[in-house]
């Protein structure tokens, strides 16, 4: 019987872990809120944009202070924009991300390092999302990376691959080559 007991208690089943799950949204809810967001996104853009495939990357919370696992997660949903987006089209692209959230977005933020300059917009999604454009620049090369993710918190816990696969293929590995589609508009 303890060890049933002890099972459940690690297993998610202890007084803490049972709160959670009042408190959280379903795994199923949370996807459709951020692929909810990411297509919003997507679909602002004109003229469109060509993507890599989403990843779901799932950050379970830590444990409660009796050592009990919590049954809580943040979940980020996340594309990267395939075609080549010039210097110059960059703030284009941010006003237009800016329009579909309207005043839910925060003023941009940048960060440089010797190489790199990363800029961020955060937003507000759609059902409580936290959308993010990332542009990222290189000295080396003419055209930016850009990324889309959008967040969500406080979301019941269930691993990365119960969120199967993302609306937009081809699906991210983590090892994609440079943008690579040329744009009459977005490249030059």
């Amino acid at each position: 019987m303890l060890a049933t007991g002890v099972g459940l208690f690690y297993n998610g089943y202890g007084p803490m872990a049972l709160m959670d799950r009042d408190s959280a949204r379903s795994a199923r809810e949370a996807k459709e809120q951020l692929d909810d967001t990411l297509q919003a996104a997507m679909g602002a853009i004109s003229p469109s944009l060509s993507y890599f495939g989403g990843v779901y990357v799932v950050e379970r919370a830590q444990e409660h202070a009796d050592g009990e696992p919590s049954m809580l997660s943040s979940v980020t949903a996340s594309v990267s924009v395939r075609t080549k987006v010039a210097p110059a089209k960059v703030p284009v692209l941010v006003d237009q991300v800016k329009q579909l959230w309207g005043g839910q977005c925060r003023p941009d933020s940048t960060v440089e390092t010797a190489a790199k300059r990363y800029t961020d917009l955060n937003c507000s999604g759609r059902g409580d999302t936290l959308f993010t454009l990332s542009v990222i620049s290189s000295t080396t090369d003419s055209t930016m990376q850009v990324l889309m993710s959008a967040e969500a918190f406080v979301v019941r816990y269930q691993p990365a691959e119960d969120y199967g696969a993302s609306p937009v293929k081809p699906r991210l590995t983590g090892h994609e080559p440079a943008p690579d589609v040329d744009d009459p508009y977005w490249s030059h």
